[in-house]
Formats: structure tokens, sequence, C-alpha cells
């Protein structure tokens, strides 16, 4: 399942952990969301490069770079790199194991780097790990088991990175009993985690009193360091912007949704202002998220901006947004370009 809406799933299964409460969610301003939905533009891996590709999911942008997960026949995964400049595919695979998964890409002085996951023969966990083109290396990164106690942490997904040298890097490290989440699965114990190159060291940064949190996206502006994900609470399950450094937080809750989470993060003018992308499921409709973009000022949320439903969005880089449709079991890769500036 893709990240974003593996996300939703774990949301969805931290409030099914949750008592019945009196308590009501805070909704963004009237009248988010009105302008209609974007025009997307496919963005399919090609069969000449992915010969046995079912359908990819592009996972995170950065210039003209878009990282991209491919599935293929046999249900196993293989990374994948696309250039928007030169509309050149490269494969990109861990060596020795069965599935990779890419995501949030960074240009480094040496090239780029990139993060993800992967899976071993005849295993369902997944180890997070970076990969440097600099030195042509990939690297697991998992964090301490403890951040995972009493269960294991068996399944860890670094989703983005940012720095030209050393850099920082967040992600998820999660107890999932299975092929999860659903029933026979551990309760939702979803936390995130920061990486930073220059200690070689994790930090947890779970949201204060949060069954699940997660983190999706990172943006460095000076000594600023932005991370936006999702957590859930006795109230719901919500998305987040928050100021590792600052301390502030802009949580947000999407008009009539019942989850709401942030996928990606790109700066727009300093420390506190950003523009962010994410997903909601509406109380109302079925199971089909529906994709926003988000300005965010002086750490003040906007009015969203529609990318259209059945969709996720997945990353952003300035006002550029990819991700995928979703027709039922038809997943559709696409970039779109918000408008405005």
């Amino acid at each position: 399942m893709s990240s974003c809406i593996r996300a939703i799933a774990l949301a969805v299964s931290a409030l099914a952990l949750t008592c019945c409460s009196n308590g009501s969610v805070t909704l963004a301003p009237a009248g988010a969301g009105a302008p209609p939905a974007q025009q997307l533009q496919p963005l399919i891996a090609p069969a000449s490069v992915f010969p046995t590709a079912t359908r990819s999911a592009p996972t995170g942008i950065v210039g003209t770079m878009v990282t991209d997960t491919v599935v293929l026949a046999n249900g196993t995964t293989v990374g994948a790199l696309y250039d928007t400049a030169s509309a050149v595919w490269t494969r990109l695979a861990m060596p020795s194991t069965s599935s990779t998964a890419l995501y949030g890409p960074a240009i480094t002085t040496a090239g780029f780097r990139v993060v993800g996951s992967y899976q071993l023969s005849g295993s369902q966990s997944n180890h997070g790990f970076v990969y440097d083109s600099g030195t042509n290396a990939f690297t697991t990164m998992d964090p301490p088991a403890v951040f995972c106690a009493p269960h294991q942490c068996n399944q860890t997904i670094v989703h983005s990175n940012y720095g030209a040298t050393s850099f920082k890097a967040v992600g998820n490290c999660d107890s999932i009993k299975g092929a999860g989440p659903g029933p026979g699965v551990y309760p939702a114990t979803g936390h995130a985690f920061l990486y930073d190159s220059a200690t070689n060291s994790f930090t947890k940064i779970d949201m204060a009193r949060a069954l699940s949190t997660t983190a999706y996206g990172i943006w460095i502006d000076g000594a600023e360091v932005a991370v936006a994900g999702g957590f859930a609470d006795s109230l719901g399950s919500h998305a987040y912007v928050r100021g590792l450094t600052s301390g502030t937080i802009v949580k947000f809750d999407y008009p009539g949704a019942f989850v709401t989470h942030f996928e990606g993060i790109t700066g727009a003018g300093g420390a506190g202002n950003y523009n962010v992308i994410g997903d909601f499921l509406a109380k109302s409709s079925s199971a089909s998220p529906t994709g926003f973009f988000l300005p965010i000022r002086n750490w003040l949320a906007g009015t969203p901006i529609l990318i259209g439903s059945s969709l996720s969005a997945n990353s952003v880089f300035q006002r550029t947004v990819i991700g995928i449709t979703i027709d039922g079991t038809t997943q559709t890769g696409y970039i779109t370009t918000i408008p405005g500036s």
C-alpha cells in the first residue's frame, strides 16, 4: 500500500482505540477548498525501463527530481528516479533486497540523496535506508528498538531528508503484527523520529498525548527545523506542522473531515512560511482520500486549495505537487502545479 494510504489507515486504526469523547475538533475556516480541482498530468513509469511494472506511485519531489516506487508483477517493488527536465527514468534498488521503496529526495553538493525503506526476501518487515549518489552507497537507517517498546520496531520508513552535506531526515517506526493495519495487528503504535547525520543520532518526535504520530516532510530555514505529518488523539486524527527549534505548532483539520494528514512541506519565504500538501477523509465519503494544498504564512494556516477527490497528494516543491489518483484498485501517478505565487 502507498505511504499516504498507510498513514490514513494507521490513523483510523488509532482512532478505533479511543473511547467515546465529548470533545470536538476545531475545523479550518469556512469556505476552504472552494477553488475547482486542479488539472493533473499523468506521471507513469514506462514499460521500457520497468517491463513488468503494474503501477507506480510518485512519492517525493525537489527541483526537477521525482522519486517513485514501482510495483512489479510479482508483487515486489523497486525504486525509480524521474527527471522532469530530461524526461529520463532511472531504476534504483538496494542490493540484496526483495523490495525497495523510494521517498523524499534532496539535492547535495555531490549529486543527490534519497531515503526510503526495503524488505528482505521472506520478510514482511520494513527497514529504513538512505542512499547517497556521491558515494553510491546505501545505508540502513533503523531507529533504536526502545522507540517501539514493548513491541518490536518492524516497520521503519524514512520519508524525507534535507541538507546539502550533513542532513536531517524524518520517518516512522511502527509495531505491526502481520500485514496490517487491521484486525489481528498490534494497537496503533506509530512513532515519529528525526535523524541527524552530524551526530548519527535519532530523536523521537511524537506529538504530546498522541496515540500515534507520523513525520512525512522536513524543511529547514536557518536554525528552524519544520516537520509535517499527522497525529491521532482522543478527539480525532489531525495534520500538523511543528517547528522543532521554536516549539511552534500548527494543527489543522480539513472542514468536514474525520482524518486529515500532511504528506509534504516546502519553504515559502523563511521560517514559519510553508506550502504543505495533504489528504483527508470526509465523514460522509467513501474510503478514498481527497488531496489538498495549504499555504502557511507566519505560522498561520491559510485557505486550502483542493487538488482533487479520489487521490492522494504525496509531495510538494514550491507549488508543484505529485501523487496518485485512485480508481478502485487502480492507482496512477500524476504531477500538477498549483496556480498562484
